[in-house]
């Protein structure tokens, strides 16, 4: 109230000034155009002063409104385009809603009308071409990773892994690790680039590629421990197999000898090398193999597979045999396999005794067998005839129960 008072007072003050400044000193002011004097314009000059500063505010206030103008202007310009940009990131989002959700024409739709005025038109290709490959459309999805690629130059690794991932889906095996070696240029330690190619070389059953690209899937790829190492071990079993079916001796040796000294001491790949020397008729390096594992722990099929192996010496191999009986005690696995080792001796004897004992312990086709065609040769053919029908009946899955000529009743099968 005071401040109010006070410029009131100031203004009073000033324009009692005022007027007795216009009335003590009436002064004029006097424009001539051209240097003609009937071409003057003669102003009183307080009349000239309130002129100029009348002109003064008016320039003002045309400025004021002319910028006012100019902002009404671009304020609507301004809502048009971020109108348009809310439109289009409404369109993105609900484009990725309907992408994750699998509704891929909906989302397709959705991604390319917002593509043109997205601030991120890559995301919309890279998922308009997805959904456009899983409509069927393989050409457009393909259109539209070209449309990704031309929108800046880093886009090449997130387009090469689009496409690779399609490719992989279409099970075009080769094309997608040609793909990804490309982007591998771009970024080699990629941890998704190298997940894809593991898996495109694991369906196409490349293992020699694959077990060259262990070492950056251990350090890159965020892998577990324990998926890291049966992939490891699948690895190296399929070389091994593979070697074996080509009947590839040299490679054989060469994928095993390739290993580290920990796998070369896993159980279960050093059984798997054995089998496959035994397959590819290298019976002698396959004994010493089995024997180094049966040392260590008894296995059933190991011991199984070392009974049927022809070593070095027969005879060696049955003394290693009976002292495995003395630490791991008798087992029907074990006893079928000192029986054929006997065999092998020309033990025939000693070889029914463990034949006969691993009958004892459990009914087997395969020891019935060894111990009926061995009966057979020593002329004992009806006890031999037995147990090839003991033998046959265990083997075939159990008969149904069906009328037979002479019998009133069904004879039963091996279960009834």
């Amino acid at each position: 109230m005071k401040r109010f008072l006070f410029a009131a007072l100031a203004l009073l003050l000033f324009g009692a000034f005022l007027v007795e400044a216009i009335r003590s000193y009436p002064g004029y002011i006097m424009v001539m155009i051209g240097g003609d004097v009937d071409k003057r314009i003669e102003l009183n000059l307080w009349v000239a002063v309130i002129a100029l500063v009348l002109a003064v505010l008016a320039l003002f206030f045309a400025v004021y409104l002319l910028r006012s103008f100019l902002r009404g202007i671009g304020g609507s310009v301004s809502r048009i385009r971020f109108g348009r940009q809310r439109v289009a990131r409404r369109r993105l989002t609900n484009g990725l809603v309907e992408f994750m959700e699998g509704n891929w024409a909906r989302a397709r739709r959705q991604l390319l009308k917002s593509a043109p005025r997205s601030e991120a038109p890559l995301i919309n290709y890279l998922a308009a071409a997805r959904s456009a490959f899983e409509l069927g459309y393989r050409d457009e999805a393909n259109e539209l990773l070209a449309k990704a690629e031309a929108c800046g130059d880093d886009t090449r690794l997130a387009v090469a892994l689009s496409q690779a991932r399609m490719q992989l889906l279409d099970k075009h095996y080769e094309q997608c690790i040609a793909s990804l070696e490309r982007a591998k240029q771009v970024e080699p330690k990629h941890p998704a680039l190298l997940q894809l190619l593991k898996q495109a070389y694991y369906r196409l059953g490349d293992w020699n590629g694959l077990r060259e690209l262990l070492p950056e899937l251990e350090k890159h790829a965020n892998m577990r421990e324990e998926e890291l190492q049966q992939l490891e071990l699948e690895v190296y079993q399929h070389q091994l197999v593979d070697a074996t079916n080509r009947r590839d001796k040299e490679k054989l040796r060469e994928s095993w000898q390739g290993l580290s000294g920990r796998w070369q001491r896993n159980m279960e790949l050093r059984s798997l090398y054995a089998q496959q020397l035994h397959r590819i008729g290298d019976d002698v390096e396959a004994e010493k193999h089995l024997r180094w594992l049966l040392n260590r722990e008894w296995r059933a099929d190991v011991g199984r597979l070392y009974g049927c192996l022809t070593g070095a010496d027969a005879v060696t191999q049955l003394t290693v045999a009976e002292g495995w009986l003395k630490e791991y005690g008798e087992n029907a696995d074990l006893l079928t396999c000192l029986g054929r080792l006997c065999m092998r001796n020309e033990l025939w004897g000693k070889a029914r005794q463990y034949f006969e004992k691993s009958l004892l312990l459990r009914s087997d086709p395969a020891t019935s067998a060894e111990l009926a065609r061995l009966l057979y040769a020593l002329g004992e053919t009806e006890e031999a005839a037995k147990l090839y029908k003991e033998g046959l009946i265990q083997a075939v899955a159990d008969l149904p129960q069906l009328p037979m000529p002479g019998h009133e009743a069904p004879l039963l099968g091996a279960g009834a």
